[in-house]
């Protein structure tokens, strides 16, 4: 018995066959449908392909007989590469200096690809369809915290900071080449911090700017900050010095997103929710403080809280996690007497249960709000 398992196993071992690396052609396809609707991507703009294939230069496409996809005239070749294999990690790009966002793509080849010897790369730039970009134009209001900033090239204090700028890879937001060259700084938004372009107090070191996203904006929007851009004596080293390369502030819009604004602290990178917007709503003045249940709930992404105060004065609002850790401040100013609706986008949050509290004067009230993604 033990020998005819034996010669069993030898029979089924030699029907096999062992995949040997080979070589892989790539062809390109990139739909800029989302991109020429949105009149970022104009004519005479060039596309092209950018990875670790080609050292990150430039393998430029062509216009295919739908004019909003464009291909590669000529394909790449991936070499010695076996199934599974991630054969390319690359982005999209359009001339002048437009990136895709997010993190590089990866192309991991399938066994139809090896079977072929071909392999073709197709995809939206920046993933935009109709349901993934925004509605309408969208203001968004970028304020970052830079107290006790630090350098990411020598972890020292910055000595003085005169200016603070934003970079992203969001059209109009634009990534300066790598290094972020002090000849760049054209590509980059400064923010301001003496009272105007939304900047609330002069001189706190919070400093702000409003950046209008256009329709069809992909919902993903990824930047980051840096310090005295081109002030050698007190950037820390190098323009880039909020974080490593790679390492991001994130904030997510949605179809209906019209005027969203987000705080951050400088050197605290990642996702994050944020306000997307704090409204009077036309009523008499209320008599009693009160807080309303959010609506919708359940609710994904995005919800509303209404909140009436019958004197003016500071007024907190926060949401927890059902462990009771504080996740976003909604609102932390003080506000004149009326009643308000605030807007909250929870895209990053996952689903379970949350609660939302109010404090102003002597009024607290909490309530819960259920997230189902």
């Amino acid at each position: 018995m033990r020998k005819v398992f034996y010669i069993s196993f030898l029979c089924l071992l030699t029907s096999l066959t062992f995949a040997q690396p080979k070589d892989i052609v790539v062809n390109w396809e990139c739909n800029m449908e989302i991109e020429i609707l949105s009149g970022r991507f104009l004519v005479g703009d060039t596309v092209a392909a950018r990875g670790n294939f080609n050292g990150w230069g430039r393998h430029d496409l062509v216009q295919s007989i739908d004019p909003n996809i464009y291909v590669s005239d000529s394909p790449d070749t991936a070499h010695q590469v076996e199934v599974g294999d991630t054969i390319l990690l690359y982005k999209f790009f359009y001339t002048p200096n437009t990136w895709e966002g997010g993190s590089d793509k990866p192309y991991v080849l399938t066994q139809s690809d090896y079977d072929n010897g071909e392999a073709t790369i197709s995809r939206p730039f920046n993933d935009g369809t109709l349901a993934t970009v925004t509605n309408q134009p969208t203001d968004v209001v970028f304020q970052v915290d830079v107290n006790g900033a630090i350098s990411a090239i020598n972890s020292l204090p910055f000595p003085v900071i005169n200016t603070v700028h934003v970079a992203g890879g969001t059209s109009p937001l634009q990534w300066p080449d790598l290094g972020w060259p002090d000849g760049q700084i054209d590509r980059m938004i400064p923010l301001y911090d003496d009272g105007s372009h939304g900047d609330e107090t002069p001189g706190d070191l919070v400093f702000t700017t409003t950046v209008t996203f256009p329709a069809y904006t992909t919902f993903e929007v990824q930047y980051k900050f840096g310090v005295n851009y081109g002030d050698a004596v007190n950037n820390g080293g190098g323009n880039d010095n909020e974080n490593a390369i790679g390492a991001n502030h994130v904030i997510h819009l949605f179809s209906t997103a019209w005027n969203c604004t987000t705080l951050d602290t400088f050197g605290i990178m990642g996702p994050k929710d944020f306000v997307t917007d704090v409204e009077p709503v036309p009523t008499t003045l209320p008599t009693a403080y009160s807080l309303e249940q959010n609506y919708p709930n359940p609710f994904n992404p995005a919800t509303m809280i209404n909140f009436s105060i019958p004197v003016g004065g500071f007024v907190s609002l926060d949401v927890f996690n059902s462990i009771g850790q504080k996740i976003a401040t909604l609102l932390n100013e003080d506000k004149p007497a009326g009643t308000y609706q605030v807007d909250f986008s929870a895209a990053n949050l996952s689903s379970g249960i949350y609660f939302y509290k109010i404090s102003s004067g002597n009024f607290t009230e909490t309530r819960k709000m259920i997230l189902m993604k």
